[in-house]
């Protein structure tokens, strides 16, 4: 894999585990390596919509209850600096299938997407290739949500078998119900998969839409089961008010998109409230159908040898300054649950330490099935964190991570240990900087603060250096008076 994005970067976490991709017999699920077998695991990789990362009990939240999400925390690792690619779902799906930024698949946004070019590896192609049978209920939108929904020779899901889902998909609430009328139909297309007999290891991914129904919340309210009283909603979240030096493309972004597409900030104390608890709602009723697969998963043959990953795409707002959906920089938007369950047995634990992203994802479950890592991905294997390997690897971890946006609004924020670093491409004010450790909330922006401004020029190298290694076009700038 590429060292990019790091000072100090683990190398391939499959070393010694050089696995050549090659098909399994009919009953066997042991891959030929060059100096060791492989057990190759059955894979499940569950994917929610737009939930950020402590929109889980686990996690913390009072105002909201998440028994299956929770079981998973109870039997794996959750991450707690847990990131997404690009906080909007087009780019973010495409780097969770790839290992890769978007803007180096030429994806820049939900509406410039050419699809995955077909010469770059894809979770789909590399595990069937291993010998996997692999298979996709629901969601995609790389490009189209629904496979359903395109035509043309790249109709399908790269890689990946599509099982039908029985019943209405992406339509609006009102006529078809939570999840667009889809997640009761992914769910069910996902048990009728773990019913059948499986003669070699299979890559099962569910991906459910909730809790993206809240995007119709402001404009749709009454087709939600009403809200409790006012004593029993969610508060406002502590980071509430906008804060006052925000960026120029910002404060554009913000009175457009509020405007346009989700009411205004004049709305009440009452009106945010009522939409943090629809939110936590929608998220407590795909938990009941994440229930429902780990139910089916732990009563089939296949519960004892079967690696499960948990992520989402991005994030939501919910409230904190002022904002709804994505497309944000901010904590809320941009970091995303992730708990992963290895196959073999471990105790739960709480990983508060390691900057992790959903690049990750695909090298860690190459390394679980024997399958060697393309040079060409960005991500690095978790399973030395997992397992708590002996290896020295942990201690050359990334030093910071990059997301991006490349839409209207061109966007890039470096997430180092302790702080976070945003740059607009244009305006008045194009910087932000963040201490996370005093201000977890983000609300004081020290972007113009003399005192951090050897900070400030550490990050924007961290961001020259990302720039080079992954041939962005961003263009930082020159000095600190650009703030």
């Amino acid at each position: 894999m590429k060292p990019i994005q790091t000072c100090n970067i683990i190398q391939s976490a499959a070393v010694g585990l050089v696995a050549a991709l090659v098909a399994t017999t009919a009953f066997s699920r042991t891959c030929a390596a060059e100096e060791t077998s492989v057990v190759q695991p059955n894979i499940l990789f569950i994917i929610t919509d737009q939930q950020y990362i402590e929109a889980m009990s686990a996690a913390g939240n009072p105002y909201v209850k998440t028994p299956a999400m929770d079981s998973l925390a109870a039997r794996g690792m959750r991450f707690t600096k847990s990131y997404c690619t690009y906080p909007v779902c087009t780019p973010s799906r495409a780097s969770l299938v790839t290992s890769l930024m978007p803007h180096e698949m030429g994806i820049l946004s939900n509406n410039i997407c050419p699809g995955i070019p077909q010469d770059i590896p894809n979770m789909g192609d590399l595990f069937r290739k291993a010998g996997y049978r692999t298979a996709w209920a629901g969601k995609w939108h790389v490009p189209a949500p629904y496979p359903g929904f395109m035509t043309g020779p790249r109709s399908g899901i790269p890689g990946f078998d599509v099982l039908k889902l029985d019943g209405p998909v992406h339509r609006s609430i009102p006529s078809t119900g939570p999840g667009m009328g889809s997640d009761p139909t992914t769910t069910k297309a996902t048990l009728d998969f773990l019913d059948q007999p499986q003669d070699r290891p299979f890559l099962l991914v569910c991906s459910l839409l909730n809790p993206h129904d809240i995007c119709e919340y402001p404009r749709e309210p009454d087709n939600y089961p009403a809200p409790p009283a006012a004593s029993k909603l969610p508060p406002l979240p502590a980071n509430f008010e906008a804060i006052q030096n925000e960026p120029s493309l910002l404060a554009a972004v913000r009175q457009r998109q509020q405007k346009a597409k989700v009411g205004t900030r004049r709305d009440t104390e009452i009106q945010w409230r009522e939409y943090r608890w629809a939110y936590y709602h929608l998220t407590e009723v795909v938990d009941s159908l994440i229930s429902q697969v780990l139910k089916k998963l732990d009563q089939s043959p296949y519960a004892d040898n079967t690696l499960i990953i948990f992520t989402s795409d991005h994030g939501e707002m919910a409230g904190s300054h002022q904002l709804r959906t994505k497309s944000y920089m901010y904590e809320e938007a941009t970091a995303v649950p992730l708990i992963v369950c290895p196959p073999i047995k471990t105790s739960a634990a709480v990983d508060k330490q390691h900057l992790v992203s959903g690049l990750d994802i695909l090298p860690t479950m190459c390394d679980y099935a024997g399958i060697s890592i393309p040079e060409s991905f960005e991500g690095v294997s978790l399973r030395p964190l997992l397992e708590n390997t002996k290896t020295g690897r942990q201690d050359a971890w990334r030093d910071y991570l990059v997301l991006e946006i490349n839409d209207r609004t061109e966007v890039r924020m470096v997430r180092s240990d302790r702080y976070k670093y945003i740059v607009y491409a244009k305006g008045e004010i194009r910087e932000q900087l963040f201490d996370l450790e005093s201000d977890p909330g983000e609300t004081s922006n020290l972007a113009q603060n003399p005192e951090r401004k050897e900070i400030i020029e550490t990050h924007r190298n961290m961001l020259r250096q990302w720039i080079h290694q992954t041939k962005d076009t961003f263009v930082l700038p020159e000095t600190s008076g650009s703030n």
